[in-house]
């Protein structure tokens, strides 16, 4: 309508109207209030017959009012059951979100009033409408100019464009698309009020857009995915109506310019009712049955591919025994020779006793596209970084096999730096010279577009095939040319006041369409759509990675390409808490990354240091283990500003949690008070507040699930208004005491854990897997060891939507709990012979000659070879 179309240049309003097709389901009931006598809000002249109608066609306004009323509460329930929220959190208190339904309430309201008007104008005498027909024609035109301002400014301006009119370039498209077949639906309409009443014609079009909404939404299919809301609709809606309107006039005999009586339009909008009626009727009972049948899920499939896939893992990871095999290997899996000094690294994974010897996959495709640069331009790229540490570099030199430090690292993050030193000086004597940059902060920082890195990787595989031809090789070079360039180390504080023009900041704001889409193939849905409705899920988005609704494809999932809805549902894409990123590929050494990154992955000193201790003195058998799912943390995964945090995946788990425990409260409040974990035992090791928090779900088996979940402490990375926000919706109101952070030593009393990101990777989980407690993961971020820790077999992978969280606990709580203790038991074992700071080591050691190699001048002739 043309209201909902003048207003769509903002993003608020947008999403409200986004939000507003199963509202506009009420259209037909304010149309009929508009145009009732007794409200009529505008008195325009019509045709001399409605005057002497409109005694007699007051009791049949009201009867159409009320059965379009609860045809429009009926749609709501049906849509209700045919979509799938996010999760989205709804905050609680005085907040600008809380009127977003009053809204779309006003906004529909104000359509009626148009059609209403519309409709009288359209049978009026022309002589005395043509004031009121120049006024909606532009209006019209004015929308129309509006958007294509928009648009070709967005155009013209893509960078620009997003910071001054507040939407991205895809968006700007599907406003302009959907305006154009809005644009079809408008003249449609207009021509028709002159022959219907306008309760038939608003009828027809909301009863028509629904329907299109509920079936789309039904038959989930990726085009109807990409076509998105309105497009469809508003096509559907023309069909419809322009045929509909056909027939109807041809069974008239009627011309176009001669209208209906109201008795007429009212009998036909009847019938129409009981069409929807009865289409509203099969739609309910297909999705209430399959919502029946959704409710029991098993794993067991994906949970016997993911062991498959593990178990061939293995027997391939360590197939070497000695340094013969391990060099033949390393040729056959990679097709080039090993870097040199190869024996030595052999010997120091040996004497750790390294389970991993030939599965470093990993190393390999990080390194990949480095290759496609010149050695001279990744050290001077490196020497950049480290000259610029206000990008929150930490830099490590190694000379002539000694370590030593950039001076320049702010004091809070120093102890990273000196921890990453102690992690390398057990084999730096075997490394070349090198200046090393690693990131301080959480967030990744490198995002090359798709163009440029597959020119990077064609690249690189051409100067690999140089060196694997090679028979001659040599070890690394003992001079660069030109050296690595220390100036940097005796400048002055001043140092800190440069900054790269090669990274932009994008602290506290969205970076989907900025830096992720743009290193997906541009086919990709993250490219070709983007996805309005947050508070719904994009059903086809997860479908490569799931599996009978469980993540199949740990690897996929963390593929952003496919899956523009996540742009709403991670605090990193929402609102990073700091971002400064680069689209040309630096060589940036991180502790985690996501999947569409290209920094280099290391070891994080975090888990070497051991940060989050896992102390197995305090640990308990699984059987005294409570049956529960636990967590607790602050919302650290990105910086809340403009009610970002309401996306944010641990404020989404945490509510989704405390709804859960609503229903429990109001309904099993006697049975939650007997539940047998409470009179489990006496041992002091079980904290008193992890049962006096503790609600238990029931599964249909004879234990019960008890579900131990909260925030502690205040609320910080956020603004005012953001921190007032969350402190209410989850702690209950503005003065309520924040609970108390516990012994991280805790966890270890119950059987499920839940490991989230947070401004980037979870450092709870590689405890979490020491402990022989079951964990569950729902991350973004991947790290060094995502190829030796195994979903399925050691941990449960979450997705990000977390739809099947429940559902897996419901398993993994009840009738599954051999499967638990056997998947807790095997991550237990193998984190103490693989996760050790041993292993951290070997792993360091291998990437760092990998590197070496690649920044030598003569890396096509530099290699391991036995007998040298």
């Amino acid at each position: 309508m043309v209201s909902t179309y003048v207003q769509s240049t903002r993003p608020f309003i947008r999403y409200v109207l986004k939000q507003g097709p199963v509202v506009k389901a009420f259209l037909p009931f304010f149309v009929a209030i508009c145009d009732h006598p007794y409200t009529r809000f505008i008195h325009l002249p019509r045709h001399a017959t409605d005057t002497d109608e409109d005694a007699s066609s007051r009791v049949s306004v009201v009867r159409f009012a009320v059965v379009a009323l609860l045809w429009g509460f009926a749609v709501t329930q049906l849509t209700q059951l045919a979509e799938t929220p996010t999760g989205v959190v709804c905050p609680a208190g005085w907040c600008i979100e809380r009127f977003v339904p009053l809204t779309q309430l006003a906004v529909v309201f104000l359509d009626a009033v148009i059609v209403s008007q519309v409709s009288r104008l359209r049978q009026s005498n022309q002589d005395q409408t043509s004031r009121s027909w120049y006024l909606l024609g532009s209006a019209l035109l004015t929308s129309a100019a509006i958007l294509s301002f928009l648009a070709v400014w967005s155009w013209l301006d893509p960078i620009n464009s997003t910071t001054n009119v507040f939407l991205t370039r895809l968006e700007i498209r599907d406003v302009v698309l959907d305006s154009f077949f809005a644009t079809f639906t408008l003249v449609f309409g207009v021509c028709l009020l002159g022959s219907f009443h306008a309760n038939l014609v608003s009828l027809v079009t909301t009863g028509t857009t629904v329907s299109v909404l509920i079936l789309s939404t039904s038959l989930g299919s990726t085009a109807n995915a990409i076509w998105s809301d309105y497009r469809g609709i508003a096509t559907g809606s023309v069909v419809f109506l322009g045929f509909g309107a056909l027939l109807h006039l041809r069974k008239a005999n009627l011309p176009i310019s001669v209208s209906l009586h109201r008795d007429h339009a009212l009998t036909l909008g009847r019938y129409y009712i009981y069409a929807l009626a009865a289409l509203f009727l099969v739609l309910f009972h297909a999705f209430f049955f399959r919502a029946q049948e959704n409710n029991v899920f098993s794993p067991s499939r994906v949970m016997a591919a993911g062991r498959s896939e593990s178990d061939n893992w293995f027997a391939h990871a360590t197939k070497s025994t000695s340094l013969e095999s391990a060099v033949k290997e390393y040729r056959q899996r990679y097709g080039l020779p090993p870097p040199p000094n190869f024996d030595k690294w052999y010997e120091f994974a040996r004497s750790v006793n390294s389970p991993v010897i030939d599965a470093f996959d990993q190393i390999n495709s990080d390194l990949l596209p480095f290759w496609g640069l010149t050695p001279a331009l990744l050290r001077e790229r490196t020497t950049h970084l480290l000259e610029h540490p206000s990008l929150s570099m930490g830099g490590l030199l190694i000379q002539d096999g000694q370590t030593s430090l950039s001076p320049h690292v702010h004091g809070t993050h120093r102890w990273m730096v000196d921890v990453v030193e102690e992690m390398v000086k057990p084999f730096s004597q075997w490394l070349p010279d090198m200046q090393l940059a690693f990131n301080l902060d959480d967030e990744c920082r490198v995002a090359v577009p798709t163009a440029d890195m597959t020119h990077f990787i064609s690249t690189a595989h051409v100067a690999r095939s140089n060196l694997q031809s090679k028979k001659n090789l040599v070890s690394f070079s003992q001079t660069p040319s030109p050296p690595w360039d220390k100036g940097f180390l005796d400048v002055d504080d001043s140092i800190w006041g440069r900054w790269s023009d090669s990274f932009h900041v994008s602290s506290k704001s969205p970076i989907f369409s900025q830096l992720v889409a743009p290193t997906c193939p541009a086919d990709a849905p993250a490219n070709q759509y983007g996805w309005w409705n947050r508070k719904t899920k994009c059903r086809e988005c997860p479908s490569p990675h799931m599996e009978n609704g469980f993540v199949r494809n740990w690897t996929l999932s963390a593929d952003l390409c496919h899956q523009p809805d996540l742009a709403h549902l991670h605090g990193f894409l929402t609102s990073p808490s700091a971002m400064a990123a680069s689209r040309e590929l630096f060589p940036i050494f991180s502790q985690a990354r996501g999947h569409n990154f290209a920094d280099i992955l290391y070891p994080s000193p975090w888990s070497f240091n051991e940060k989050a201790h896992y102390e197995e003195e305090k640990d308990v058998d699984w059987e005294h283990k409570l049956n529960s799912v636990y967590w607790r943390g602050a919302s650290s995964d990105g910086f809340a500003v403009r009610g970002s945090w309401q996306m944010f995946l641990r404020a989404r788990f945490v509510h989704l949690t405390s709804a859960i425990r609503g229903t429990i409260m109001k309904y099993d409040m006697l049975h939650f008070f007997r539940g047998r974990q409470f009179s489990r035992s006496t041992d002091a090791s079980v904290s008193p507040t992890a049962l006096d928090r503790g609600l238990q779900v029931s599964h249909g088996s004879n234990e019960q699930i008890m579900v131990n979940v909260s925030f502690v402490g205040s609320f910080s990375r956020c603004d005012q208004r953001d921190c007032a926000a969350e402190h209410t919706t989850f702690y209950g109101s503005p003065s309520a005491e924040p609970p108390e952070s516990l012994d991280f030593q805790e966890h270890w009393q119950h059987r499920h854990l839940v490991d989230l990101d947070g401004a980037g990777f979870s450092g709870r989980f590689l405890p979490f897997v020491r402990s022989g407690s079951l964990p569950y993961r729902a991350a973004l971020f991947r790290t060094w060891w995502e190829e030796r820790i195994h979903p399925w077999k050691h941990y449960i992978p979450l997705d990000l939507r977390l739809d099947d969280f429940w559902p897996a606990l419901n398993y993994f709580g009840g009738t599954g709990a051999g499967d638990a203790k056997e998947i807790a038991e095997a991550g237990r074992q193998w984190a103490q012979k693989a996760l050790r700071k041993e292993d951290m080591q070997v792993y360091m050691f291998r990437l760092l000659l990998e590197w070496g190699r690649i920044i030598d001048d003569k890396r096509e002739d530099v290699g391991f070879s036995l007998g040298t």
